[in-house]
Parts: structure tokens; sequence; C-alpha cells
């Protein structure tokens, strides 16, 4: 047998205020005539039986008692209907404040009520004052609203309440406890009005900036499906925003690879925590099957632990990635036509040398003379020399290789480099090998870290005048996972600005001597290794050249 509540609850509970105050004066009048009811009837009993025999008494009575009820009742039911009318009247505001109260739970703000007599405080203190609030305000009292300049009282409600009831503005409104707790209606609507209006407008403010915003945005719920989905997003995806919003999920539009991504921690506070991703380049799908390239950041958001939604936000990359592209053309156009102006004129400096040469030659086999042959072909080996290492420099800048790495012993690849570009015989520069520390087998390319070194010594030994007599250094060792190798001279050294320019590549400190592509090299065979270069100079007071590698690049099998 199921239980039911209603059976619970007393069946007084059940009727209406007024029908509750009826029902407790019909019991009362009821009460009341059946105490006189049985006082009359043993009244005329004993009054009857003295005077008349005991039939006639009874009767008697009995005539008393209809006649008692008669007079009782008429009247009762007279009594009745009049406090059936007066309860309604009473209890009528208290029906009013359930409607109003009905109806703003039911999210109306304007139910129409109206109690009491509406006071106007300017017109009962005579007051002129028009930059109050209260000034012809006729939706709510003066006590309610902030910032009324009147002295003595506190501007603010509800602080301003309490002396505000001394006031005779109030007293002059004040009603029973019905209108005070109508005003209270009163006052709650207007202000519940003015908290709705703030948040439409807070609310279509943030639509508008959303929907207007120069990026794209796409936020999902909980389980995916697409919440926002502003103007930018509908032009990059080629979808309607009506199509996409609480019908397609997220992922729908990006890859599926960035939950991952989304899941990484962003902020750590205790109570709103949120995770993401910062902006990189990514792609978004297009309805057409396409892709439009773009610069996304996601963020995961979460409320007390309970994850609550996902937004994206992206900007559109293509025109960006047509001017990068169009930038590395002009700069692959300058640096081509900068390089082929230095080659052409270092193959016009060998060619003046291979001319002079054979020059100095041919007068010294017309003349017999040796010795003028032997100069003459040496110039000639010079310049070849000079053009084998300028198509050296142009072969390994130009082509793209992958590093070879194999491990081997730093310091024979050190003697090796200044066996083979070491300074003269008769040179009067010095060339020494500097250990820093226990150096292992370190596991690099060694062509190209030859190679680069190579063109540092060479450039350490121009950094000093013909028949001038220096020092230089190359120093290596282990710092960390590293492994460094620097080339050190007390040559003429550089300004910053020298620095700069030879870093930009196709500058030569050695002016018609050089091309500036060894640098681009060394920077080129830098890169491949993972590694970086720093140079350190001085006017004056020599030049330093510092590769920093890591020393445990794997392997690569053969």
């Amino acid at each position: 047998m199921s239980w039911d509540v209603r059976r619970a609850v007393p069946i007084y509970r059940k009727f209406l205020l007024e029908n509750k105050i009826l029902l407790f004066f019909t019991c009362l009048l009821v009460f009341l005539g059946s105490v006189t009811l049985i006082a009359v009837y043993w009244a005329t009993q004993g009054a009857v039986s003295e005077a008349v025999p005991e039939g006639a008494a009874d009767r008697a009575a009995a005539r008393a008692a209809l006649i008692a009820v008669l007079l009782m009742v008429m009247p009762g039911a007279l009594l009745i209907g009049i406090v059936r009318i007066v309860i309604r009247r009473a209890v009528s505001p208290l029906k009013e404040l359930t409607r109003v109260a009905d109806e703003i739970s039911a999210g109306n703000l304007d139910p129409g009520f109206d109690f009491g007599v509406h006071v106007n405080c300017w017109e009962i203190k005579d007051c002129r004052r028009t930059d109050c609030e209260a000034y012809q305000n006729f939706s709510q009292q003066c006590w309610y609203i902030d910032g009324t300049p009147c002295e003595g009282y506190e501007s603010r409600f509800p602080q301003k309440l309490e002396g505000c009831r001394t006031c005779e503005v109030y007293q002059a409104h004040r009603g029973d406890e019905v209108v005070q707790l109508a005003d209270s209606f009163r006052h709650m609507t207007n202000s519940l009005k003015a908290s709705q209006q703030q948040l439409v407008g807070a609310d279509d403010f943030q639509k508008r900036l959303i929907q207007n915003s120069f990026n794209g945005i796409i936020a999902a719920d909980a389980e995916g499906v697409v919440s926002i989905f502003n103007q930018v997003a509908e032009e990059l995806v080629g979808l309607p925003r009506e199509e996409a919003v609480g019908r397609m999920r997220w992922h729908e539009f990006l890859d599926a690879e960035l939950e991952k991504a989304m899941d990484i921690p962003i902020s750590h506070e205790p109570v709103r925590r949120v995770r993401g991703f910062a902006p990189r380049e990514a792609t978004i799908r297009r309805v057409d099957g396409g892709r439009v390239h773009v610069r996304l950041a996601g963020i995961s958001l979460y409320e007390r632990g309970i994850h609550i939604g996902k937004v994206f936000f992206f900007e559109d990359m293509r025109e960006v990635k047509q001017l990068r592209e169009d930038l590395i053309q002009s700069e692959r156009l300058a640096a081509a036509g900068q390089a082929a102006a230095g080659i052409s004129h270092s193959i016009k400096n060998i060619m003046d040398g291979f001319n002079g040469g054979v020059y100095v030659y041919r007068v010294g086999r017309k003349r017999g003379d040796e010795t003028k042959m032997a100069a003459g072909f040496g110039m000639i080996e010079r310049n070849v020399k000079i053009i084998s290492d300028l198509a050296n420099d142009l072969l390994n800048f130009a082509k793209e290789r992958r590093p070879q790495f194999a491990p081997h012993d730093p310091r024979k690849l050190v003697e090796d480099v200044i066996a083979a570009a070491g300074p003269r015989r008769d040179s009067r520069i010095s060339v020494k090998i500097v250990q820093r520390g226990p150096v292992p087998e370190v596991v690099v390319d060694r062509h190209a870290l030859h190679q680069c070194l190579v063109n540092l010594l060479g450039n350490a030994v121009g950094a000093f005048a013909e028949g001038e007599a220096g020092h230089i250094s190359i120093e290596y060792g282990c710092e960390g996972d590293d492994v460094f190798f620097a080339v050190r001279d007390d040559g003429m050294g550089m300004s910053p600005r020298t620095i700069a320019k030879i870093r930009g590549g196709m500058y030569s400190t050695k002016g018609s001597k050089g091309t500036g592509l060894g640098l681009q090299v060394v920077q080129k065979i830098v890169k491949e290794h993972g590694g970086t270069l720093s140079i350190a100079s001085q006017e004056g007071r020599g030049s330093t050249f510092r590769i920093e590698i890591p020393a445990g690049a794997e392997v690569e099998p053969a």
C-alpha cells in the first residue's frame, strides 16, 4: 500500500486563510449557541415543573428551546455572512501579495500591484533638488534610492532605512505590515529589473564582442558540442553559424590530436583550473574538404574540478603565409644577387692573379729565368687553391645534407685542421691547441666540423697583416652535455657593426680577397649539428669564435 503524504496533513492546513478564520468563527458561534440552548432548557425546565403538570412542562420547554434556536440561528447566519465579507476584505491584500510573489518567481518583474499611497518627498519637504535621484521618481520611494542628498541621513540603502523611518515622508506613507511588505516587493522587483538590464547589456556586449572579433572563436561545451561560432569562424570554415551551433562538434573542424594538448595545465588556481596550449601554427578543416592555415590557441575550462568546456582562438595566416613566402623568395633573390656579385668579384680577382702568374711564368720562360718561372707558378698554385676553396664553400653552402654522426677524437680533429689550414712555415704566427679538462670522444660529422674549423682558422690567420706576428689558439672541452671548440686570435679584431655584417652574410673583412661565404658555411654546419655559434671581438685586441654543439647525438646505423 503506497503512502500518500496528503493523508498526514491536518485537515485545517488544506483550507485557505479566509476559510480558516471563517471556520473558527462558525465553531465559536456553534459552541456559544449550544451553551445557550442548554442553559435555556434547564432554566425553563425548572420553572415550568413547579407551575404545571409534567407533560405540559415538557412541551413548554421544547417550545422555549425552539424559539431560542430560531432567535440564535437567524442573527448567527447574518453574523457569519458579515464576518465572511470582512474576512475576504482583510485577506485580499495577502492574496494579491501571493499572486505577486508567484509572478515574480515565474520571471515577471512587472506584476502590476499597488498598495498604499505613493508620497512625493519633494512635495512634502518642498525640495527642488532636481539633481536628486528621488526627484520626480514615481517608481520607488526615496528611502530605497541611493544617493539622496538629505542632510543627517545615510545616503545608501539599506543603512539609510534606519534614519528614514523617523522622517516625515516615511511617516506620511507608512501603512500596516502588508503595505510595508508590498513596498519591499516593489523595491525588490525594481532591483531585479535593474540587475536584469545590466546582465542583458553585458551579455549583449559579450556576444557582439565575440561575433565581431578579428580572430576566429569556436567554443564547445563539456560534451564537445559547439556553442559559440563567430563570424570569422563562419568565413574560414565555410559554414553558417546556425548549422554549427548545437549540431556539430569541435573536432569536426580541428584535429582530434589537440585533445592531448588541451590537457596541459596553464593555470593552477585552487578553484578555477585552466588547461590548454599557447598559440601555434595549425590548420582548420573547411566543409569543402580544404584546409586553412591559422595560428591557433586553445583553453580547456574547469570549474571546481569539473570540465565545463573548451574554447579555441585562431587567426587567419593565409595572407601572412603568402607574405612570408614572398619575403623568403625576395631574400633568396637578394642573397643570390649579392652572392653572384661577390663571387663574380672574387673570380675576377682570382683571374687577375692567374693572369699575373701566367705573365711572370712566360717572362721567366722566355728569359730562361728559373726564379721567375717558379714565382709565376707559385702565383698560379695559390689562385688555384683560392678558387678550389671558393668552389667548396659554394657547394657546402648550397647543398642540403644530413650530418653523418660518428664518434671522433677531438684532439686528432683539431690537429688535422691545423695541418690543413695553419699558417705557412715562414709565418710569424703561432698556433697552439688547448684542452679544457677531460674530453672523451665526441659524436659529430667529422668532415663537416673539419670544414667548419678550417674556415674559422683561415679567418684567424687572415686577421693579421702580411708578415705580422701573432698568436692563435684552438680550444676544446666539455660543458655539461655540450662540447665546444673556440678559435682565438689577437689580431685586428672587429667592431660590433662589423660583427653584425658578417652574421648577416656575404660580407668579408678581407676585402677583395674574401667572399663572406666561409662564415655562412660555418653557421650552416653548426645549425645542422643543433648547436650555436657565438662571436666575441674587440678592435685591436682580437676575436674569439666559439662553437657549442651537443656531444650526445645519436649515431645513425651504417
